[in-house]
């Protein structure tokens, strides 16, 4: 198997090095693409000590976020290296060999399989590809964290070991170089948050679909680099999350104009519950 794992870095350059030399021991792994989305740091410069055969070191013209970053990453390795599997990974997730291989072979094996992901060890990153009410829920933390707990739980009590579903987190997942092509890639006017949603719904129109691996894990510490920006406070990465799904309502689910005023709404009580969701993980800190 041709493969390529393509890791987006933003002034992260510590946990992209310590990613880029684990992936780079497995065997499964062909290729090694560092991604450095014009860090403001000396990043780049850093992770360029890293370049060989296998891990190759760019950097993106511009910060476009993570859908162009990735795109970027992943086009590069489709022109030099004719990749089949492209993997995607965050510069906050853990995974081995034998869960690389599992993932690749379920995408060559099964050409219909667009996406492929093992389940996360540490919260969840399954969901539904909503419709416009499944949207509406999805802002609230609450419902949307109940509504992935319920999914995982018919995963891990599903007798198959290869599940559909509708959208996986773009944290860690396996992506068929047919299917990137046919899809047209992450749009690129997102800059964070529902990339993997907008991905899901492409791959879905043109005849993919997204499935997990029931018995494989990962390790991922949920939005490090977010985190890092934003003071892991969710109230302020709410603008970038409405933007994106904005975008989503608009050039995948065509809403009208009602909808589109239902949905602010439903955004600022959604802001309201994060601020609130704040105060609480201050508090919690601090005892």
């Amino acid at each position: 198997m041709n493969t390529a794992l393509i890791i987006l870095n933003y002034n992260d350059a510590g946990r992209t090095s310590s990613l880029a030399l684990a992936a780079a021991a497995f065997e499964n792994l062909t290729k090694i693409v560092i991604v450095d989305n014009c860090s403001d740091d000396d990043s780049f410069e850093k992770l360029s000590e890293l370049r060989s055969d296998k891990i190759h070191v760019i950097k993106s013209p511009s910060n476009g976020g993570y859908a162009k970053g990735n795109n970027f990453g992943c086009l590069y390795a489709l022109k030099n290296f004719k990749s089949e599997i492209l993997f995607i990974a965050n510069t906050d997730v853990a995974f081995d060999n034998d869960t690389v291989c599992a993932m690749a072979s379920i995408l060559i094996r099964h050409p219909e399989d667009g996406v492929c992901a093992p389940l996360v060890r540490q919260g969840y990153n399954v969901w539904r590809l909503s419709s416009y009410i499944g949207i509406i829920e999805s802002l609230f933390l609450l419902w949307f964290t109940l509504d992935k707990k319920i999914i995982r739980r018919k995963i891990l009590s599903s007798k198959s070991q290869v599940i559909p579903v509708g959208v996986v987190e773009g944290s860690f997942f396996a992506l068929s170089a047919n299917a990137y092509k046919k899809a047209k890639g992450f749009d690129e006017r997102t800059f964070l948050y529902a990339e993997e949603v907008i991905l899901a719904r492409r791959l879905k129109s043109t005849g993919f679909e997204e499935v997990v691996l029931r018995d494989f894990r990962y390790d991922h510490l949920h939005s490090a680099s977010i985190k890092k920006k934003y003071h892991s406070s969710k109230a302020k990465a709410f603008h970038n999350f409405i933007k994106s799904f904005k975008i989503y309502n608009r050039y995948y689910l065509h809403t009208n104009a009602l909808q589109d005023i239902i949905f602010d709404y439903a955004s600022l009580l959604a802001y309201a519950e994060r601020i609130i969701y704040d105060l609480i993980m201050n508090i919690k800190s601090k005892l």
